[in-house]
């Protein structure tokens, strides 16, 4: 019980940390977002090279390297995007009027690369972890990706509460895809599905026998709870920002007059 009273610790901190870091380092100067993110692409290939070496062995000490490895590539996809070096060809805003389809389809042009990278990730790890017994980074990736994916269609689809001054300016154009409603009909299976994911790892991280294994699935199972909280972020109007009032930017007018669609 101490081991999976530990893994949620280390889920819950590792998920507050990295996102304070990240929000941090994208609202640096701009001066000096090419070097940060030349050091983070450092950082990630180091990273994959330690999934590697994780993936061998499942003991405790290996899945939890494991998962924090799994925090450190996600860190690097979220900053190539927030920075603007992993983007897509689209950088301009919504055109007015513009039907959920046509909102869906331009704004998967504003990130195309940035799924795209997302989705060799996915396949390396996946192709690193083939048979091996710690699949801890697979696992946490996957539900980091899944989580996300199914905010940005929430997102799309109309949300009601989303912090606009946490994207950087030069992104100023991707809240125009984003309008605001009380509830669309996806957010209630996407919390149904993130509530049954939840359970499922973490019952099945109750049942293990194995210490490593149960370790493993706590942690992702932990993600899957911290995804589906984010979810809830989006529609009920709760300070969720004050957790990381440490890392956030000052609002600025500039940022904060942006259009409001209610499609």
């Amino acid at each position: 019980m101490n081991e999976f009273v530990l893994a949620l610790f280390v889920a819950l901190t590792g998920w507050w940390f990295s996102t304070g870091v990240i929000l941090w380092l994208v609202h640096r100067p701009e001066r000096y977002h090419r070097n940060i993110f030349g050091l983070a692409t450092i950082t990630m290939l180091v990273a994959f090279y330690g999934v590697q070496t994780t993936v061998t062995e499942s003991t405790p000490q290996s899945v939890v390297t494991a998962f924090c490895l799994a925090l450190l590539l996600w860190g690097w996809l979220e900053m190539g995007y927030l920075m603007g070096f992993v983007t897509g060809p689209r950088k301009e805003a919504c055109p007015d009027g513009a039907t959920a389809v046509a909102r869906m389809r331009l704004g998967l042009r504003t990130c195309i690369w940035h799924e795209l990278t997302l989705l060799v990730m996915v396949a390396v790890l996946a192709w690193l972890s083939w048979r091996q017994p710690n699949q801890t980074a697979l696992w946490a990736f996957t539900v980091l990706w899944l989580m996300r994916w199914s905010s940005k269609l929430n997102l799309v689809l109309g949300v009601r509460n989303y912090n606009q001054s946490w994207l950087p300016e030069r992104l100023a154009y991707v809240h125009s895809y984003i309008p605001r409603r009380l509830l669309n009909p996806l957010f209630p299976f996407s919390v149904t599905c993130g509530v049954i994911v939840s359970f499922y790892l973490i019952n099945s991280a109750i049942q293990a026998t194995d210490l490593g294994l149960m370790i493993a699935l706590t942690l992702a199972g932990a993600i899957a709870a911290l995804g589906t909280l984010e979810h809830l972020f989006l529609m009920a109007p709760l300070k969720e920002a004050a957790l990381w009032i440490w890392a956030a930017p000052t609002p600025t007018p500039s940022v904060t007059k942006t259009r409001s669609q209610s499609q």
